[in-house]
């Protein structure tokens, strides 16, 4: 199972902002690496973003519904069959040490959602919607793999998300869908511990089966998928002032006291009598 994967981490380099990265990128993904792709949600920062995708070096579809790097994305469209074009534009731009084969990379000027279709943003702002399911598709496509009837099934390996005040709309999206991104990079607008907002987003994002496994002093929050999803695990049917979650709580730490203390160890409430 996934969740009992190695998720040890290391930084892409010295560099001021440089990502926290898996240390081991094929012990962790195996074999379904071939079958691996990315989705990436805001391009703030290109340069950044080459750190990842030179190490998962897998098929990207890179979301820029808002057209903040519009040069970067004409540059990757037109230098997508030219490899020596390519190396020297990374090189121009002072990254030329970065290995992505731009053909793997595909920008477009679309918002994921639950649905294909339009987002209105604002005034005189609409842009394209595109579903997870699209996205994943198209990002595999970027592989050029004769169809199979047998082809094995996509894994969505990568995800970040770097839209400022707009990642509880996209994350709300991505957890209503069927896809489970097995490492998803955050960029909160606002610190979790310091907004309610972000807070219930970030907790509601743990209770779906993500466990926080890096913060970044660049602003970004490294989950892994572990499939503990504390809603499908608990009963919403019962008709009681307990929270449901609140007897898988007691389960883990008794668990936790026996494995520290050894015998059986139970968790009494705070009114029950004691000896």
């Amino acid at each position: 199972m996934e969740g009992n994967l190695r998720t040890d981490l290391k930084l892409y380099d010295e560099a001021p902002g440089s990502h926290h990265i898996l240390k081991d990128v094929y012990g962790f993904f195996g074999t379904s690496l071939s079958n691996s792709v990315a989705v990436y949600v805001g391009v703030p920062n290109w340069k950044q973003d080459l750190q990842l995708l030179e190490t998962y070096a897998i098929p990207t579809i890179v979301c820029d519904p808002f057209g903040d790097d519009s040069e970067w994305s004409m540059a990757v469209l037109e230098k997508r069959g030219k490899i020596m074009d390519w190396m020297n534009f990374l090189k121009d731009s002072g990254c030329g040490t970065y290995f992505v084969n731009p053909k793997w990379v595909e920008p477009v000027i679309e918002y994921p959602g639950v649905f294909n279709g339009s987002r209105d943003l604002g005034p005189d702002t609409v842009v394209r919607m595109s579903s997870w399911d699209s996205l994943v598709e198209r990002a595999y496509a970027l592989r050029k793999r004769p169809d199979q009837a047998d082809a094995p099934e996509i894994k969505f390996a990568i995800c970040k998300i770097e839209l400022y005040q707009e990642e509880i709309t996209i994350l709300a999206s991505l957890l209503a869908s069927k896809h489970r991104p097995s490492l998803l990079y955050v960029r909160w607008s606002e610190s979790p511990d310091e907004s309610q907002l972000y807070c219930e987003a970030a907790g509601h994002l743990q209770s779906s089966g993500y466990r926080l496994i890096s913060t970044n002093v660049n602003g970004f929050f490294v989950y892994h998928y572990s499939g503990e999803d504390i809603y499908s695990c608990c009963s919403w049917m019962e008709v009681s002032m307990t929270n449901p979650i609140m007897n898988l709580i007691k389960d883990e730490v008794q668990k936790i006291i026996k494995e520290k203390y050894g015998g059986e160890s139970e968790v009494k409430p705070d009114n029950a009598e004691t000896s």
